[in-house]
């Protein structure tokens, strides 16, 4: 995930409105992906059209649910076209079944699951699908050889890992991330709590979850074989992702923009397996009028999130205008409580290992990732280039011992609007 951000970062000389416009075209890319996979899959482009439609709308309703540049909306385009190979072509009964279809799809899945593992539920439910489809043909052989080409292409991005790793001499590393620190990352949380997690997020995406329930309701009714097949497809993907999500015992919601694309095929289907006169087919007209609407809707939520936004505290902005006119070129800061970006603004390198804030001031994840504090703020310390920290004063009680061991050698000299303190070293 790290180079493709930094590879959008050369892209765009780091722009920040060429980077969200980078962010804005990979979920349209996503969209694309999904319009071809539910279009083949239920031989209806109104289907097709309805879930690219409803995928890039749910990324773009809520802050922490796809608005925001997380790692999700860029593994969910490798997730959505590999199912489109794989998965799509095959729900009329194997009318189509290009060999090749499978070791792409694999490739896809596997470079999902570099950037983040939990597009583990991706790979299974399309393995099983492979294992339904032609188990149902009686097909053993291509059972067997599919399934082989789908596991070699799926290795690759895997075995490419672990050899970059092993030229670093870094192999320690890499078992220590992938085995120590996934197996404590999870953490203890209610059940009723999980269940409330998924259920704001059902309440948030209603509409979409309600046209969802129904394409499974009415693809039990129809003669034709690619709507049953499609839409239990769509709902075994996503119980897949909901399970991965929920063990985790985290409640982020960008967790949960792993589930935008079953959903919203799944309601795009809708216009597929609906044996009624729906919106779509009741006016004939109606279908002139969509880019307008689209473009109305469209406005109205770039106007909502602009007000929205343009009337937030923007806390690294200020503190990036304070420390420029104070840091010289070879000197950097760190900061206390969050405002990563405020490093991309001045252009500084993070001057600790552990980029993400939470990481060293988190109790959880410090004892998942097994830091020494009293080392890492040391290591901080050793640092002579670093001569300034911020931090919000609201935060300055929590305990952290890195916080604490850094403030013995730093004074605050200032404080800025909004409660954010600045210290020098003495």
């Amino acid at each position: 995930m790290f180079w493709i951000y930094a590879g959008l970062i050369k892209l765009t000389g780091g722009s920040i409105p060429l980077l969200r416009l980078a962010a804005a075209l990979v979920v349209a890319l996503g969209g694309w992906g999904l319009f071809l996979a539910t279009r083949r899959a239920t031989l209806g482009t109104a289907a097709g059209v309805a879930a690219a439609l409803a995928y890039c709308l749910m990324c773009s309703l809520f802050s922490y649910y796809g608005l925001s540049p997380n790692t999700e909306i860029f593994f969910n385009c490798l997730t959505i076209f590999a199912v489109a190979l794989a998965v799509a072509p095959r729900v009329a009964g194997g009318k189509t079944d290009p060999v090749w279809h499978w070791p792409v799809a694999g490739l896809l899945l596997g470079l999902a699951m570099i950037i983040k593992p939990f597009a583990a539920a991706e790979a299974g439910a399309v393995g099983l699908f492979l294992v339904w489809f032609y188990f149902s043909l009686k097909d053993y052989g291509r059972l067997f050889g599919t399934g082989l080409l789908l596991v070699l292409g799926f290795s690759l991005p895997l075995v490419g890992v672990f050899l970059y790793y092993q030229q670093l001499g870094l192999l320690d590393t890499l078992r220590f991330y992938l085995f120590d620190v996934n197996g404590a990352y999870p953490v203890e949380l209610a059940w009723y709590l999980r269940l409330k997690y998924m259920g704001d997020f059902a309440l948030r995406f209603s509409p979409f979850v309600i046209l969802g329930a129904l394409s499974l309701v009415r693809s039990n009714h129809q003669e034709r074989r690619e709507g049953w097949v499609w839409t239990r497809y769509l709902l075994l993907q996503f119980v897949f992702v909901t399970i991965v999500v929920l063990i985790t015992g985290k409640r982020f919601g960008h967790y949960q923009v792993q589930l935008f694309p079953a959903l919203a095929s799944l309601a795009g289907a809708y216009w597929a397996v609906s044996n009624d006169g729906t919106i779509w087919r009741r006016g004939a007209g109606i279908k002139n009028y969509v880019p307008t609407l689209l473009i109305i809707l469209s406005v109205l939520i770039g106007v909502l999130h602009f007000v929205r936004y343009s009337g937030k505290d923007d806390q690294p902005v200020r503190v990036a205008s304070y420390l420029r006119e104070r840091l010289p070129p070879e000197e950097t800061f760190f900061g206390l409580s969050g405002g990563q970006i405020t490093y991309h603004l001045l252009e500084r390198n993070v001057p600790t290992p552990y980029v993400h804030s939470s990481l060293l001031f988190l109790d959880q994840h410090i004892r998942a990732f097994q830091i020494d504090e009293r080392k890492e703020a040391q290591r901080l310390l050793d640092n002579p280039n670093l001569t300034y920290l911020f931090g919000n004063a609201t935060t300055e009680d929590r305990p952290a011992v890195v916080r604490r061991l850094l403030l013995d050698y730093f004074s605050p000299v200032d404080t800025l609007a909004g409660g954010i303190v600045i210290y020098r070293r003495d």
